[in-house]
């Protein structure tokens, strides 16, 4: 809440009050009077003047001049609203719920969990895009459309976990999936806008994995990457952790780490990167996970203009009415119980 005086100038008016009571004041002693030689009775007859105050007419004269000088500065109070008009960007993660990721080479949790919570921070920072989400493994589906709601998509994200499909990995599937979402979700919004282009200044793919494509039916990886290059859509490939023995769970003894061998198609991953314009990078850490989403974050800028104005309501009247009737009332009371006689 804003407070100002939209005119105060109008307080210099104030500076003519002391003139005033030394004008009044010099009248008060240069006034008609009538020699009387027993004043003292005088004033005990009930309801004389000289019994009563009789600065209190002045005073409400004064306390009415600054009331309209108040209501003359023009009191106001106001109600900051700042506009934000942005040009996001559409985004979809595309987020590997395979096997592989139970590996626990990204302390303190899993592959999964550690990118469950990247990915988190990440959406946190991206308040003015459109965030959908879609989780693969032998099959690719999408847990979450493309939405602004972001609380809301973050607890979709929670949600993710093994054993939602089965646990191979289908790079192909992913991508062609995340595509048809973007695809769809601008054709939606065309049909809304009744235009022929997209509102958006980019969309793009953001595939998080740290497997190989080893799942046959459906697009592969490489057609699917130019379907997606045909539609102006980027692809950031992120390759979790690298080829080698890497810890996982026991399958049967709870706590226990057993040695496995995981395989990390970088070769594809580069490749669909390139083709769609996108960049490919290699997270071996929760820190170098973090960096790359920290990198992607400042390559895809979202175009953000605002501009902040301040609604004022008037006050002006309420000091105005005050002063009014504090004149009437001088103005009463000087022409009833202090009025002087001969007129």
């Amino acid at each position: 809440m804003i407070f100002r005086f939209s005119d105060p100038t109008a307080f210099l008016i104030l500076l003519a009050i002391p003139v005033l009571l030394l004008t009044w004041r010099f009248q008060r002693r240069t006034e008609f009077s009538i020699s009387y030689p027993m004043l003292s009775k005088l004033a005990r007859i009930p309801g004389a003047v000289s019994r009563r105050p009789i600065q209190i007419p002045r005073l409400l004269r004064v306390l009415a001049l600054i009331l309209i000088v108040v209501a003359a500065a023009r009191p106001q109070s106001g109600e900051e609203k700042e506009v934000i008009y942005s040009e996001g960007v559409d985004i979809v993660v595309a987020l590997d719920i395979s096997g592989s990721m139970r590996a626990l080479d990204f302390q303190p949790e899993n592959r999964l969990e550690v990118a469950k919570q990247v990915v988190g921070d990440f959406i946190d920072g991206r308040s003015h895009d459109r965030i959908g989400l879609v989780l693969f493994g032998s099959e690719a589906f999408t847990l979450c459309p493309l939405t602004l709601d972001h609380d809301l998509l973050k607890v979709f994200l929670d949600q993710a976990r093994f054993g939602m499909v089965e646990e191979n990995t289908a790079l192909g599937k992913a991508v062609s999936s995340a595509v048809n979402r973007l695809r769809v979700t601008a054709e939606k919004r065309r049909k809304i806008q009744q235009s022929n282009e997209d509102e958006t200044d980019s969309r793009i793919i953001i595939l998080v994995t740290d497997g190989a494509n080893n799942v046959q039916s459906g697009l592969d990886p490489i057609t699917a990457a130019k379907a997606a290059e045909s539609l102006g859509i980027r692809i950031y490939t992120i390759g979790v952790g690298s080829n080698g023995l890497a810890p996982f769970p026991h399958p049967r003894f709870k706590g226990r780490v057993v040695q496995q061998q995981v395989e990390l198609d970088e070769d594809t991953l580069k490749e669909i990167a390139k083709i769609t314009g996108g960049q490919y990078f290699q997270a071996r850490s929760t820190n170098g996970l973090e960096t790359i989403f920290g990198v992607i974050d400042d390559l895809e800028k979202t175009r953000i203009e605002s501009y902040k104005y301040t609604r004022y309501t008037e006050h002006y009247l309420i000091p105005l009415l005050a002063g009014i009737i504090l004149l009437l009332l001088e103005l009463i009371i000087r022409h009833s119980i202090y009025r002087r006689y001969p007129c």
